[in-house]
């Protein structure tokens, strides 16, 4: 634990320092190089122009002198476009990433601005990966979910154990899985409920699951993968929906009866980007 406790620590610093020195960094040196991308998203609905339509979206990324670091902005909404960096380290065994990413109105600062922070950590010797997030603003720092997740190999199967926090609304989780061949096992328990879903591979094109809690029958899903693209049908209590994905396109139906009517969907997300 106290291992754990100290790259936490060590990287708090580095993350306080990311939300500040690197996106001064990343407008100081996006002339030096990278690849500046635009993405454009059709889908169906009602619009005031079209640009509100097509949802336009301008990013850039590039890596200097280990630091990774972006911005993207989505051109119908003013403001300061989303800035992050990252950086990846290692401490006493365990491969660490931190990231920052600065933003306005996009997470619950009481400023209405900040930076929401990750650190990521994975001993790959020990099958252990931890996390935590938050974030910081001028107000000072906020936990928001802290994680964890440990797997055991053995010869009847593979064991997993994952208890995770929520610190706004006070929630713990704890997920247990068990994997073994084409059969995936989860149970997923809180204070107040409990649910278990079972994943299987019937062949390398189709996979069946399904999923049930205390109260009895949640949801149950059958996906295809094929050349027409991936193919997946989810029935609840309450509906059905059918969708399918493919290069790109998105587009499913969902109905609640016979009777009623099915709302359809679609959308198609084009990119395009050049060097500079």
């Amino acid at each position: 634990y106290k291992e754990r406790q100290r790259y936490f620590d060590h990287n708090k610093l580095t993350a306080m320092k990311l939300t500040t020195a690197a996106i001064f960094f990343i407008v100081g040196s996006a002339s030096a190089g990278g690849t500046p991308e635009v993405s454009i998203t059709l889908k169906q609905g009602t619009y005031d122009n079209v640009k509100s339509a097509l949802a336009p979206q301008i990013s850039f990324e590039g890596d200097i002198q280990g630091v990774e670091y972006g911005a993207s902005m989505d051109v119908t909404k003013p403001g300061v476009p989303s800035l992050w960096g990252q950086i990846k380290s290692e401490v006493s065994g365990w491969n660490v990433k931190t990231r920052a990413q600065y933003s306005e109105g996009e997470y619950d600062y009481s400023t209405g601005k900040g930076a929401y922070v990750t650190v990521e950590g994975t001993n790959e010797e020990d099958d252990t990966f931890v996390w935590g997030s938050g974030t910081v603003s001028t107000d000072g720092a906020s936990p928001l979910k802290v994680g964890a997740k440990k797997i055991f190999d053995t010869e009847n199967g593979k064991f997993m154990v994952a208890p995770r926090f929520a610190f706004k609304e006070e929630k713990a989780t704890v997920v247990l899985g068990y994997e073994k061949d084409d059969t995936k096992v989860f149970v997923t328990a809180t204070q107040d409920d409990q649910d278990v879903k079972i994943s299987h591979k019937i062949d390398d094109d189709n996979t069946a699951s399904i999923k049930a809690g205390r109260k009895g029958f949640i949801s149950a899903a059958l996906e295809n993968e094929s050349e027409f693209g991936t193919a997946k049908v989810t029935v609840t209590s309450d509906d059905v929906d059918i969708e399918l994905k493919k290069d790109g396109w998105v587009a499913g139906v969902t109905a609640s009866s016979l009777d009623s009517e099915p709302d359809v969907r679609f959308s198609k997300k084009i990119a395009f980007s050049a060097n500079i």
